[in-house]
């Protein structure tokens, strides 16, 4: 028997961040009722209508609520009241942000504030949390090694409480994942027994794929995800450097998937999962398009080069989420023909239709 199955009710917050609106919409595909959480009342009237325009048959299903700070004390103990399971991805992903306490504070309170409301609901069943492979460990090291879910980013840590706002956004970001995901466990953990719910945490690398909402163009994307793929893949002219030169990356369908596992899941419960498809670099995803005839334009902005050994770097393991969740991570040659479907469909990759 699944832990939670549909029509259950599910809390989604952050529901209109890359992650959060992908997976509020995985919900309402399968079957569930979702409430999703928003800062503002236009955020929460987008995306009602949003999910009427993708989902139609299943608009009845959702509903949108405003908490404007899902840190504040009680903020959400009306709202889930009446749910079966929630799904927290409400976090600042950004890497512009100055001062590391508007990472961490945030995170922390936003990730504790949820268990602490949670647990007064006796209705509530599973709770995930969004982490980041960012939280399990460094990404940018030039030391070749595998990472499991059993692995802590300390370095990002300790790194921000030396250097502090001159700290890079991205390490200023890991530690924040890190330590709000901490938090998280040591209270699941010292309060495990009196809880009405388990936790489940999924840790994506770098995401990539499809959109779920409809910006104007390219230059209203505001979420890391949807800008990387496009500053790196389609834009013209492009960065002089690719960046990252090589990462770990999954497919936002399957960071979508394994978060709806982990709420059906009996064997996700008190789980941690990467998820990471493999280790890559863009000349990966410009010989995939060349392969696949994709795009003729785009060899004109990235023309074939000699193939590099990819430099030292960490790979994150993915064993665990095969074994337990039964996810088959997607390709690059798999989804890089979805992105180019969904934005050519928008009208975006019209300067790289001809060569």
């Amino acid at each position: 028997m699944p832990v939670l199955s549909p029509p259950a009710k599910i809390l989604v917050t952050g529901a209109n961040g890359y992650v959060g609106c992908w997976v509020a919409r995985a919900l309402l595909e399968k079957g569930y009722s979702v409430r999703a959480t928003v800062r503002t009342e236009d955020k929460a009237r987008a995306l009602s209508a949003l999910m009427a325009s993708k989902h139609p048959a299943f608009a009845s299903n959702f509903e949108s609520a405003v908490v404007p700070d899902v840190s504040a004390t009680n903020a959400l103990v009306p709202l889930l009241r009446d749910v079966q399971g929630v799904i927290h991805t409400a976090t600042p992903v950004t890497f512009d942000l100055e001062d590391p306490e508007d990472y961490i504070k945030p995170a922390l309170q936003g990730t504790l504030g949820l268990l602490k409301n949670a647990a007064q609901s006796s209705s509530i069943k599973r709770v995930v949390v969004t982490s980041s492979i960012g939280a399990v460990g460094e990404s940018f090291t030039d030391v070749t090694h595998i990472l499991t879910e059993e692995d802590w980013n300390e370095y990002s840590v300790e790194k921000v409480k030396e250097l502090g706002k001159a700290a890079s956004g991205i390490l200023k970001y890991d530690a924040s994942k890190v330590i709000s995901e901490q938090a998280a466990w040591k209270y699941y953990k010292d309060n495990k027994d009196t809880l009405p719910y388990e936790l489940c945490v999924i840790a994506p690398a770098w995401i990539l794929g499809p959109i779920p909402d409809d910006p104007p163009s390219p230059s209203a994307f505001r979420t890391p995800s949807p800008i990387l793929e496009w500053e790196q893949l389609f834009a013209d002219p492009p960065p002089p450097q690719p960046f990252p030169a090589c990462f770990n990356f999954v497919d936002i369908r399957d960071v979508t998937e394994m978060h709806v596992r982990a709420l059906e899941r009996e064997e996700a419960a008190g789980e941690r999962f990467i998820a990471n498809s493999q280790v890559c670099s863009w000349q990966d995803w410009f010989a995939a398009a060349r392969d696949s005839g994709l795009l003729p334009g785009l060899q004109k902005l990235h023309p074939p080069v000699n193939p590099n050994d990819y430099p030292p770097h960490p790979v994150f393991s993915n064993e665990k989420a095969q074994r337990k969740l039964g996810i088959v991570f997607k390709t690059i040659q798999e989804t890089l023909p979805d992105i180019v479907e969904d934005f050519r469909g928008r009208g975006w990759l019209k300067h790289l239709e001809i060569a």
